[in-house]
C-alpha cells in the first residue's frame, strides 16, 4: 500500500498553501496525480481555516505571504497541539532559515526553486514517518 493510500483505504489529504497560484497548481497537480487527495489555501488564515474544515495529513506550506505567513500558521498549529506533519517551501534559503523553520516545528524544509520528485518523494517520507500504527 502506498504512502498515498492512508491503511483504510482512503486517499491521504495534503493541504497545499502558497500565495503564488502557479505553485499552488503545480504542487497540488503532482500530488493528484501521485494518487493524493489535495485541498488549496492562498494565505495564512484560510490555511487555518482549511485545516479546520479538512483535517489534512500533511501540510506543503510557503514561508512568505500577506498577512500571517508560514511560520505564524505553523506557531497556530503547534500552539494548538495539532501534530499535523508539516513541509515547508519557500524561497528563504540560507541556513538559518531552514534551522528556524525546522526549531519552529517543521517536519521538512524543500527550497524554491525545487524538483517536483524530490517534493513527493519527501511528502512520502515524512508521512512513512508519521503515519499512525
Amino acid at each position: 500500500m502506498s504512502t498515498a493510500t492512508a491503511a483504510h483505504g482512503t486517499k491521504r489529504r495534503v493541504l497545499v498553501v502558497d500565495d503564488e497560484d502557479n505553485v499552488t497548481h503545480l504542487v497540488s497537480s503532482a500530488l493528484r496525480f501521485d494518487g493524493f487527495e489535495t485541498v488549496t489555501a492562498d494565505n495564512g488564515t484560510s490555511a487555518l481555516a482549511k485545516v479546520a474544515e479538512t483535517d489534512p495529513d500533511l501540510i506543503v506550506l510557503d514561508v512568505m505571504m500577506p498577512g500571517l505567513d508560514g511560520l505564524g500558521v505553523l506557531q497556530n498549529l503547534r500552539s494548538a497541539g495539532s501534530q499535523i506533519p508539516v513541509i515547508f517551501l519557500t524561497a528563504r534559503d540560507t541556513a538559518n532559515d531552514r534551522i528556524g523553520g525546522l526549531r519552529a516545528g517543521a517536519d521538512d524544509y524543500v527550497v524554491k526553486p525545487f524538483s517536483v520528485e524530490e517534493l513527493l518523494a519527501r511528502v512520502h517520507a515524512v508521512l512513512r514517518r508519521s503515519a499512525p500504527e
